[in-house]
């Protein structure tokens, strides 16, 4: 979805990024491997930002699109909080930023692999171990 960008929207991210913190969702949907909204790379080249990245997975197994209704129950979620990034704000372009998203968040397409029947079940035995 396209959406217009509202200057009262960047000028509540400027707001809330003065008090503390923001959290974005940069490819503004549950689908996986979408591109990375370039507009996320803008705002952190701009407000120059500690970036912590963060990788939830299972969530899209769990969730419906908007995150509100549990699609499917026992899905185990994982969260794990990544390094800060390192970024040049002065000297690296949006795409640069972009990419070290993509790679942070596990979404750049060098991820999409295909898992060996093996590390399947080792997953699935992690998660039954974890399990309550």
């Amino acid at each position: 979805v396209q959406r217009q960008v509202k200057m009262s929207d960047i000028s509540n991210i400027r707001k809330a990024l003065d008090d503390g913190w923001v959290i974005t969702f940069p490819q503004g949907t549950t689908t996986p491997f979408k591109p990375i909204r370039k507009g996320t790379a803008h705002i952190i080249k701009q407000y120059k930002p500690i970036v912590i990245p963060i990788v939830i997975d299972g969530f899209r197994r769990s969730f419906d699109k908007k995150g509100l209704r549990i699609k499917k129950k026992n899905i185990l979620q994982t969260l794990e909080v990544k390094p800060a990034l390192d970024i040049d704000y002065e000297h690296e372009s949006i795409d640069s930023i972009v990419e070290k998203i993509e790679y942070a968040i596990e979404q750049h397409p060098s991820f999409l692999k295909v898992i060996s029947e093996e590390a399947l079940e080792e997953k699935e035995a992690l998660h039954e171990k974890r399990r309550w």
